[in-house]
């Protein structure tokens, strides 16, 4: 891509190059080809909506540049969230990798610069030259509903070494990695998808813990941070996110951190920013506050009054346009740097990094108890899991082949119940009956700690058998609540691949290796 003279572009032109925008098709198709000719957006991000396969997509980021190329003549940044584990947009032809989690629990040397270098390759492939990965905040909050296992450790030290390879390998790739959520979402108990969250921690305290994996990246390189829209009242005295506050993303992140690179909005749609602030008006003051490219993932109506309402400000003198230039110029710098261009190259799929990512897997299986020996399973085996449901408004709906418990009566026999994820007293006394002669029973819980119905199944189950395997299906801290079971197993995530690798441990082909990355 040439360098262009952004003094010279028109001022519609310059603010879609400062908008990402989703949309809901699956193909280049009126609605969409408006946001590039009428709304001149010049850039995009695809959720599994927009995903059916390989081709599929393809042929959709090569329509959606091919349009660039036609009305906008500057090719587009295309995004995805392809963090691994539970967010995974793309889940056919490429290599479905675990999450942040199970990799640091795998204790794999230099396992997420090669997960890194391979996202890469494939994903510009496919037409995709930016990875919202990774995920540097430190899970220091056991409640935490929206990081947790999305983050790779409690402890900011570790974030930083795994958070800083997968970057490494994504650079290499010409992959544009974003680390998120700056300055940290780790030690929150609400979900800013959801409502605005607050860290109270002191300066001194988020330098040495929630600041230091953005730190590290920033000293190695990184080109792309991700705002997060939390409260953070010791650095932004006034009631301003961080993705609204001048203090954090100017002050703090631009000039005591020195980041040279774009500052990017977490979604402007979601209720921490719509309902307390508004999108459009919350868009101008995010680009006040330094930020260069807003994200607005859902709704055409709201990109369009985004777009607006910052086309107002400028014509109003509220920002400069020489502000707008700031940004614009860094957006196109990095489309240089990673050589964003209308061409996807074609990249063979490789069986290998299938086997990698399964390796990596079946590592990261962590057994914390196994007092009894129950495992590996033997006897008569009772079977009990909820389905993945997507919990946080991170995630997609999940794609799972079949439940957990299913899985494990086809491996091992006996009985199944399948049970909702806040099972009622009713459906937990028809499973007593099947489990007062079982010689085990395993149990897939996901996210115990916060539905107090599959805790009363577990603790009910245990007064009439105590042989019970627990399987953590997700949050490691649900151990903080069952430490009086016989055996324990934490995987992490519930995915096809972490399921296959729990029941390799629990039939005895493969050993658990896994180190906890979190203090229980």
């Amino acid at each position: 891509m040439v360098m262009i003279d952004v003094k010279k572009l028109p001022l519609d032109i310059k603010i879609g190059q400062m908008i990402m925008a989703g949309f809901t098709s699956k193909h280049y198709d009126s609605s969409l080809e408006k946001l590039i000719t009428d709304d001149k957006i010049g850039n995009f991000i695809l959720f599994s909506r927009n995903i059916e396969e390989k081709n599929q997509l393809t042929r959709l980021t090569e329509d959606i540049q091919k349009g660039l190329e036609i009305n906008i003549k500057i090719p587009g940044i295309i995004s995805v969230d392809q963090e691994g584990g539970m967010v995974t947009r793309i889940n056919s032809g490429t290599t479905i990798f675990p999450g942040n989690m199970a990799f640091a629990a795998a204790n794999h040397p230099h396992s997420t610069f090669r997960q890194g270098k391979i996202e890469g390759e494939e994903l510009r492939g496919l037409g995709v030259n930016m990875n919202l990965a990774p995920v540097m905040d430190v899970n220091c909050n056991p409640s935490n509903p929206v990081i947790g296992v999305r983050s790779y450790s409690d402890s900011p030290e570790k974030v930083a070494e795994l958070g800083l390879e997968l970057i490494k390998g994504l650079k290499e790739s010409k992959v544009v990695p974003v680390a998120k959520h700056f300055p940290g979402h780790g030690d929150t108990d609400v979900d800013s998808h959801l409502s605005l969250p607050v860290v109270k921690h002191s300066i001194k305290r988020l330098r040495k813990v929630e600041l230091l994996p953005f730190k590290t990246a920033i000293e190695n390189g990184i080109d792309a941070i991700m705002s997060a829209h939390v409260l953070f009242p010791e650095i932004e005295p006034k009631r301003l996110p961080a993705t609204l506050s001048y203090r954090v993303l100017t002050d703090l992140l631009r000039n005591k951190m020195g980041f040279k690179g774009i500052i990017i909005t977490d979604c402007m749609e979601m209720k921490a920013i719509a309902e307390f602030y508004g999108s459009d008006k919350a868009a101008v003051m995010a680009i006040k506050a330094g930020a260069d490219l807003i994200c607005i993932s859902h709704s055409a109506a709201v990109q369009k009054a985004c777009i607006r309402r910052i086309k107002e400000a400028v014509i109003n003198k509220e920002i400069s346009e020489e502000r707008i230039n700031e940004s614009v110029k860094r957006i196109l710098e990095i489309k240089e740097k990673y050589s964003i261009s209308f061409n996807t190259v074609k990249r063979n799929y490789d069986i290998n990094n299938s086997l990698f990512a399964e390796e990596i897997s079946d590592k990261s299986i962590t057994l914390l108890k196994n007092d009894k020996s129950l495992i590996p399973l033997k006897g008569r085996i009772v079977s009990i899991s909820t389905k993945a449901v997507a919990l946080t408004g991170a995630e997609d709906n999940m794609s799972l082949n079949n439940s957990f418990c299913h899985k494990l009566k086809e491996n091992f026999g006996g009985s199944e119940f399948q049970i909702p994820i806040n099972p009622h007293k009713e459906i937990i006394d028809k499973i007593l009956e099947k489990c007062l002669d079982a010689d085990s029973i395993v149990i897939g819980i996901y996210n115990a700690y916060n539905h107090e119905g599959q805790r009363k199944l577990v603790n009910e189950i245990s007064k009439v058998n105590p042989n019970i395997v627990l399987v953590s299906l997700r949050n490691p801290y649900d151990f903080l609540y069952f430490k009086e079971v016989s055996a324990y197993i934490n995987a992490y995530e519930y995915t096809n691949l972490s399921v296959k690798s729990v029941i390799k441990v629990l039939s005895g082909r493969v050993e658990a290796q896994g180190i906890s990355p979190v203090r229980l």
